[in-house]
This record gives structure tokens, sequence and C-alpha cells, in this order.
């Protein structure tokens, strides 16, 4: 008797999938992608508050920029994408050659990041962020430290 083609490459973890319909497992941001995502959202703002809204090419660079991104179909794969953006910063030099500091390049950039990163999550089904550290008093000691 022949088995279904999916029967021969089982699915990751080894377990068959119960059913069709069944829900993929929720996908968490690791600590330092959601910094990443918080330094892009940072960026955004900045860009918003700083730039003028009838200057055009910082716009035209901002979404010939997010056009490259546009490439990239799975939300996570935009960090991986984030570590060398040399096709994202050379069109922003090439776009805005003498525009101000070199930090408004990377502005426009991860803008485009975070703009990506909004189309493909907003569905609602993206990874899911993380919660906020909460504080630790200096004060409190350490687990496993003792008193000096």
């Amino acid at each position: 008797m022949n088995k279904p083609p999916h029967a021969a490459n089982p699915s990751p973890g080894g377990r068959e999938p119960t059913d069709a319909t069944e829900p993929p497992a929720p996908r968490h941001l690791l600590r330092a992608q959601q910094l990443t995502l918080s330094t892009w959202r940072w960026a955004f703002a900045r860009l918003c508050r700083e730039l003028d809204p009838g200057a055009l090419l910082p716009q035209v660079a901002l979404q010939a920029t997010l056009a490259i991104l546009r490439g990239t179909d799975d939300p996570l794969t935009l960090f991986d994408r984030h570590v060398a953006p040399t096709a994202e910063f050379s069109l922003v030099a090439r776009l805005l050659p003498h525009r101000g500091p070199h930090t408004f390049h990377h502005d426009v950039v991860d803008s485009a990041f975070l703009l990506r990163w909004n189309e493909l999550t907003a569905d609602g089904h993206g990874p899911q962020e993380l919660p906020p550290l909460t504080p630790q008093l200096l004060d409190a000691p350490v687990r496993g430290s003792r008193p000096l």
C-alpha cells in the first residue's frame, strides 16, 4: 500500500499533523528581536517628528526602501536581513547623499523595516511580542549571591 506524499516527510518534531485546520504554534520574538523592533519604532517616531512633510526625497527613499523589503514575506526574516542592510543603506545614501547626520539614513532604513513589519503582522498572525521587562530594585539581592 502506498503512503500519501506527506507521510514520507513527517512534520518537524516527528509528529504527523492531526488536522489540516490545526493552527500553528505561536511564534515569540527573542529579546534581541524585541529590542530591534523597539529601535525601529523609535527611529520612525524620530523621523516623523523631524522630517518636513513636504520633503519629497526622504519620502521617496523611505518608500523605495520599503519596496525592496517587500521581497521578504516572513516577519522574522526581517531581523536576519536587518543585520546587514547593505542594499537598503546604499539606496538611501544614493537618494539622500547630503542629508544631515548619518543617523538620518539609519532612521529611514529602520522606519522602512518597521513599515514592512507592520504590513506583515497587520493580520494578527505575526510573532508575539514579549512583555516589557520588569524593573529590578538596585537594593534587591541577586539570587545566589552572598552579601559582602
